[in-house]
């Protein structure tokens, strides 16, 4: 992946910003339950048990990189990709997809527990990826962003954090 993205409109950034807000952000919990995220609100209760003692879960992909599509086939590999680095790191995570309520589109992602948020930042910009989701014990879920070109194009917001 390239180090430096391209630069983004003003209104491709909104559009996105819309996007990954209106999402929902499902993880198959061991016991065959989905729990949902979403953006802005407090974790799905029934991801407690699996969540433990972890100070902070992130929920991610390494599909579609800088929020451009890619073939079907290119997503599973860079998924494999992240799941056997995952793997590798003894980090334990759950399968998911990101999807819009009433659209087709699903992203597969995965939430993974209790990687240090420098490792974490690494990770998710080895795969270029402009945002994911962070979960903290007691704060609704946000929106850490990794596009520093954006910050100029975005108001300050409770559901934002800047890695």
């Amino acid at each position: 992946m390239s180090s430096t993205p391209p630069s983004d409109s003003a209104e491709r950034v909104r559009s996105l910003l819309t996007l990954y807000r209106a999402s929902r952000y499902d993880a198959c919990l061991p016991d065959g339950r989905r729990a949902v995220l979403e953006v802005g609100c407090a974790p799905d209760p029934a991801l407690r048990p699996w969540l433990g003692d972890a100070p902070l879960a992130a929920y991610l992909t390494a599909c579609n990189p800088r929020s451009s599509a890619l073939p079907a086939a290119q997503n599973a590999r860079l998924l494999a990709q992240l799941r056997r680095e995952l793997d590798a790191a003894g980090l334990r995570y759950l399968g998911g997809d990101g999807y819009l309520p009433g659209e087709q589109w699903r992203e597969p992602s995965v939430l993974v527990a209790g990687l240090a948020p420098d490792a974490l930042d690494a990770l998710v910009r080895r795969y270029a990826q402009n945002a994911i989701l962070v979960v903290r014990p007691g704060q609704p879920v946000r929106l850490r962003l990794y596009r520093p070109d954006w910050r100029a194009l975005t108001p300050d917001a409770a559901d934002l954090e800047w890695a």
